[in-house]
């Protein structure tokens, strides 16, 4: 069992599946955690889930020695210091298509 960081609530099923499997620390509220509370509840985590407000950076990653992989809800990973990320062997995953039929909706 992992524990695992969410920067916000998600309003869909998945955290229920990620809950019968992991230890998951959610951040309460609908605004993002600042940095200094993202840094924080990631101190300890071996999991991060991310929005595309969170910013993962080195000093973040410095202070989350645990850290195993990250999973951004979003389709980039722009908030993600990637090679940062490689360079410590932390996986980082996105969701590419996750805005794909609003957009098509908005076009329509």
């Amino acid at each position: 069992m992992a524990s695992v960081f969410v920067t916000r609530a998600l309003p869909f099923p998945a955290l229920d599946r990620l809950r019968a499997a992991h230890e998951v620390d959610e951040w309460p509220g609908d605004l993002p955690p600042s940095p200094e509370d993202l840094r924080e509840r990631t101190r300890e985590s071996e999991g991060l889930l991310t929005l595309i407000t969170d910013r993962v950076d080195t000093e973040l990653l410095d202070g989350a020695p645990r850290l195993k992989a990250i999973a951004n809800m979003a389709v980039g990973t722009d908030n993600i210091d990637v090679e940062a990320c490689s360079q410590r062997g932390i996986p980082v995953g996105n969701t590419p298509d996750v805005l794909t039929d609003a957009t098509a909706d908005l076009a329509f």
